[in-house]
């Protein structure tokens, strides 16, 4: 497929922009997309194979770039306490040395991401089957605890016909445990 900006280089990077609720599609050359798009393509990415944890990399480089620049760092640099791997590392790397660097650059990657995504927290699709832990706890709850939950939950939302019904069998369950006892 051809570059849909020069229409001669072969389209290599596939970007897709959504701004005001509006998607736009774009299949451009390296050149183009360097030119056309705020996505940096680098060195990171000339002639070898694109890994998640370049990607990541370069973007997460470029925002920690862009929001020291012009700032003096009189401090050393943040290194991992587990395995001595330094920020600068990772960014070169593209992948942590152990499980401790989460923790030691956790403030550092938390500013960058929400720079990259307006969040810290993913607020998109979730997993088939994913369940929060207020959802696990809920499912472990008795079936007249559940109902409870649901009730105020109806009430708030001032669906009083489905918090009529939901009173009536709480109601009814209460009954059967009285006559059961």
């Amino acid at each position: 497929m051809l570059c849909d900006k020069c229409k001669k280089n072969e389209a290599k990077i596939y970007y897709t922009e959504i701004i005001n609720g509006e998607k736009t599609e774009q299949h451009l050359c390296e050149e183009c997309a360097t030119e056309y798009t705020s996505f940096p393509m680098g060195t990171a990415f000339v002639d070898q194979e694109i890994t998640l944890g370049s990607l990541l990399s370069t973007i997460l480089g470029n925002y920690y770039n862009n929001s020291t620049h012009g700032t003096e760092h009189t401090e050393k640099e943040i290194h991992c306490d587990g395995c001595g791997m330094t920020y600068s590392e990772f960014m070169r790397e593209g992948r942590f040395g152990c499980a401790k660097c989460y923790d030691s650059f956790q403030k550092i990657l938390e500013r960058s991401i929400k720079n990259i995504q307006g969040a810290e927290t993913h607020t998109g699709k979730k997993p088939k089957g994913f369940e929060t832990k207020t959802q696990k706890l809920v499912k472990e709850l008795p079936e007249l605890d559940k109902l409870a939950i649901r009730l105020q939950d109806a009430i708030e939302k001032e669906e009083f016909e489905e918090a009529a019904k939901l009173r009536d069998k709480i109601r009814e369950l209460k009954k059967e445990e009285i006559n059961n006892a």
